[in-house]
């Protein structure tokens, strides 16, 4: 299927701007960047191709009672003062923005260098180019679960990883860096192939079943970034993560009750597999060795040493 461009509805994209730019919190200010990021994807555009257009688009004649229109001068009526706070309010953020951009000078090394693409956005940019159609978008595809054909691309790249912990871990990875480059470029645009590998990771989330403690926290660590985005995502993506987290919790319960279950999790059997994967699979991982055995990878390590 063709995913045709819808025209850039400029007013609704006027308005969701002056929320990005004068939003009280942080949560309110990405949430709306992220519903200008749809409507510019939309219209077959990223959003930094879209927000110039507001700036020698005449503005549409005001609507009877439509408060973003002189908002601030709304506001200051409503609340005196309100125009000094946010100009204040506008110098703490403009202040820690050029603080964070010298906290990531020292990491990165340089301006350029924060955005200059990794080797998997090169990758995956290769492995989607042929899938590309128009502005910023791939075939059938503006947002949202990826296509199949997105899917093989995706995965041909660099595969996901196997476990929540991995899918979380690369998820965040990929958070701070569009977050590290929004700070030097407030209007930066992620582009297609990493906001398609950013999508499946995301659903992967919703899906992957990962009955462990460990499990739980990576999936609560997800639900608190969902929460702190200030919007309400996919509803068949919510009923997925709920009957996952179901299964989990019930699988969880059940290892806790049965006494069978629970046996070979005795430390002193963890110690024998351990020492026997070590033994029998010696080219196996700390990591892989913990996940057969249900314990940490450090542990592994420990037993490994004292065995040498």
């Amino acid at each position: 299927m063709t995913v045709h461009a819808f025209t850039l509805d400029m007013e609704k994209l006027r308005k969701v701007r002056a929320l990005m730019d004068g939003a009280k919190t942080d949560g309110e200010r990405r949430a709306a960047k992220a519903k200008a990021e749809v409507l510019a994807a939309r219209a077959g555009m990223t959003l930094q191709q879209a927000l110039p257009k507001l700036d020698v688009a005449k503005p549409a004649a005001p609507q009877s009672g439509n408060p973003f229109t002189g908002f601030a001068d709304w506001m200051e009526a409503r609340e005196p003062g309100y125009k000094a706070e946010q100009a204040r309010r506008r110098a703490d953020r403009e202040a820690n923005r050029l603080a964070r951009c010298k906290e990531l000078l020292a990491e990165y090394g340089s301006e350029k260098a924060v955005f200059f693409p990794t080797d998997l956005e090169k990758r995956l940019r290769r492995a989607l180019l042929p899938l590309r159609e128009g502005g910023d978008s791939f075939q059938g595809w503006v947002t949202g679960n990826p296509t199949p054909a997105m899917w093989a691309a995706i995965q041909a790249a660099s595969p996901l990883p196997d476990t929540l912990q991995g899918i979380w871990a690369e998820h965040a990875a990929w958070e701070k860096l569009v977050s590290d480059r929004i700070t030097f470029e407030p209007y930066y645009d992620a582009p297609a192939h990493v906001r398609a590998r950013q999508a499946a990771l995301e659903r992967h989330m919703d899906r992957t079943p990962a009955p462990s403690i460990e499990g739980m926290r990576a999936r609560l660590a997800w639900l608190a970034h969902l929460n702190d985005r200030g919007f309400t995502g996919d509803i068949h993506d919510d009923e997925a993560m709920i009957a996952t987290l179901r299964a989990d919790f019930e699988a969880i319960a059940a290892g806790m009750q049965s006494p069978l279950a629970g046996e070979p999790h005795r430390p002193g059997h963890r110690r024998t597999a351990v020492l026997d994967l070590l033994a029998t699979e010696p080219d196996l991982s700390d990591r892989q060795i913990a996940r057969r055995v249900g314990c940490s990878p450090q542990t592994v390590g420990n037993w490994r040493r004292r065995a040498a």
